[in-house]
């Protein structure tokens, strides 16, 4: 709880220094969709059963001081060598740091909710996380450098969601179309099962296109 609440105090201050970069958007909105070519390991036993696997998500920006942006994000996981198959929804609040062609970093907080089955057993729960993404550009191209990163630690379970990869930024008339190429990871230690038997690690290249009002 100690990590909860020193999380919730950082991101009060994020939002504070965040007012500036938030006041110069006015509305904006970015949709994507990737696929991700995946392998589990649960409890240390890799599965060797690595499959395509979807996410898709959606954030929204606007103008107003002090109210977080918002992202939802879907990703579903399956192993069938392991009877495993659950779906995670990323619920994020998060405010702008900066936001310019070379750099843009955000911060905020991630609850996060599973639902579905592992290795044969239901489960429904709910995890709190601290949230960061971050945008380098490379000057004079349409090349960006990306990173996202959620962790969190609360009730003897812990998560962790990484991302990092490069985008390719192709500018229309309405919006700026993106190709990302990256690797994530998942690797969770999930106490809803006892001790040592919700150890879960998801981790694989993936592409996906984002479109950015």
């Amino acid at each position: 709880m100690k990590k909860l609440n020193l999380s919730l105090a950082a991101l009060a201050v994020a939002g504070a220094f965040a007012m500036p970069a938030q006041a110069a958007v006015l509305l904006g909105a970015k949709v994507g969709a990737d696929a991700w070519y995946a392998d589990a390991k649960i409890n240390d036993v890799r599965a060797d059963d690595a499959n395509i696997q979807g996410s898709y998500y959606a954030a929204f920006e606007h103008f107003i001081p002090l109210v977080p942006n918002a992202k939802v994000r879907y990703t579903g996981v399956e192993s069938k060598k392991f009877d495993t198959d659950f779906t995670q929804y990323d619920f994020i609040a998060y405010y702008e740091i900066l936001d310019n062609d070379l750099i843009s970093f955000d911060i905020g907080l991630n609850l996060q909710k599973f639902e579905g089955r592992f290795q044969s057993r239901n489960f429904d729960e709910w995890q709190p996380n601290v949230y960061s993404d971050v945008r380098l550009g490379i000057p004079a191209t349409p090349v960006s450098l990306f990173g996202s990163f959620s962790f969190g630690s609360y009730d003897e379970t812990s998560t962790v969601d990484g991302e990092a990869g490069i985008l390719f930024t192709l500018g229309l008339v309405a919006a700026d179309l993106n190709f990302k190429a990256g690797y994530r990871v998942q690797d969770y230690d999930f106490n809803y099962f006892g001790a040592n038997q919700g150890k879960f690690m998801n981790d694989g290249f993936f592409g996906g296109v984002e479109f950015n009002f």
